[in-house]
């Protein structure tokens, strides 16, 4: 970890992990949810009624992060800038790359408005952290 700033640490999360989704009924959600409340530690975002997460996803100019997922490709990655709440003064830069069932998700917290210039495609505020993640992130949003 580094500081970047007075009371600001960069943090990068490398997270590995294996997805597992299924089409419940809404009667199978609130008898699931019930139960796992019993048992799981919640999100720390979450909220009395859940939270909204903002999420953008950055891909190429022929959509090829889109067709990878839709087509069932094994291997894959994509880049999304993730906001958990418009009130921080943070966002969260990922990258989630899949190979078969597992996942790596890496992910680095970037000042608000370098975040806000990632959104309008200057993606150049990512060469100031130190931390190689934001360099290999910065490579492929320019590729």
């Amino acid at each position: 970890m580094k500081k970047l700033q007075k009371n600001w640490v960069i943090i990068v999360n490398v997270v590995i992990r294996q997805e597992k989704k299924f089409l419940i009924s809404l009667k199978e959600f609130f008898q699931y949810s019930n139960y796992f409340e019993q048992i799981l530690m919640q999100d720390p975002h979450n909220k009395r009624n859940g939270y909204m997460v903002r999420s953008l996803y950055f891909d190429t100019l022929d959509d090829k992060d889109f067709f990878e997922k839709k087509d069932g490709i094994e291997t894959r990655r994509k880049i999304r800038l993730r906001l958990y709440d418009p009130k921080n003064d943070f966002a969260m830069l990922e990258m989630k790359q899949k190979q078969g069932s597992n996942q790596l998700k890496r992910s680095i917290r970037l000042f608000k408005d370098d975040a806000i210039a990632l959104t309008k495609g200057n993606y150049s505020p990512l060469l100031k952290y130190e931390e190689p993640f934001a360099a290999e992130c910065y490579g492929i949003m320019n590729y």
